[in-house]
């Protein structure tokens, strides 16, 4: 069988369309690809500016809290410096027997735990809870737990339990001097 001229200038035509025709294809296809990447590059550039901000103020809110954090560290080592490192029961008794003196109060008696663990926030701090009696007028009872409350030997403690109690029968007409019972705790910084 034989092919005819006119045959193959058709099948060569036929070649060249469907060729240029997969070639206009893939033209359009690589045209479209690179209008999105403009597009996503122009997209990029514009937002570099808000990244660029958004990176200084990232900055400036990390170098704030940086310098909160040197604040509030030293705020804790102040707090730290306010706490006793250990609490000996004997310069507290002699503090105690000293204002008791000071103001015109008998201390009749003094009693101290053993020291108890007690830890918050992850801080540890150890207590010791103190119980004493003294007895005396009114005025100098209230001058005593007033000292006892301002003193700067106790500003880390605590009065938690004031007993007042009148004795009703005296052995003179007098009034008769009242009791106080008072229970301190006293906290320490373990470190």
């Amino acid at each position: 069988m034989k092919i005819s001229k006119t045959s193959w200038a058709l099948l060569a035509f036929g070649l060249i369309i469907i060729a240029g025709a997969s070639l206009f294809i893939l033209f359009e296809n690589e045209d479209s690809r690179k209008t999105d990447l403009e597009d996503r590059l122009a997209l990029a550039e514009a937002s570099i500016p808000a990244v660029v901000a958004n990176i200084a103020t990232t900055t400036e809110q990390a170098d704030q809290l940086s310098a909160q954090l040197e604040e509030v560290l030293g705020k804790l080592a102040q707090a730290k410096g306010q706490f006793p490192e250990t609490i000996q029961s004997i310069e507290y008794a002699s503090a105690l027997v000293q204002m008791a003196a000071n103001s015109g109060v008998d201390l009749l008696s003094f009693e101290s735990s053993e020291a108890s663990k007690l830890t918050l926030s992850k801080l540890n701090f150890e207590m010791t809870e103190f119980t004493l009696v003294v007895r005396g007028d009114i005025n100098p009872m209230l001058s005593f737990i007033s000292a006892i409350d301002k003193g700067a030997d106790f500003l880390t403690g605590s009065m938690d339990v004031i007993k007042l109690t009148f004795d009703t029968i005296t052995a003179e007409d007098d009034l008769p001097k009242p009791t106080t019972t008072i229970t301190l705790l006293l906290i320490s910084y373990e470190g």
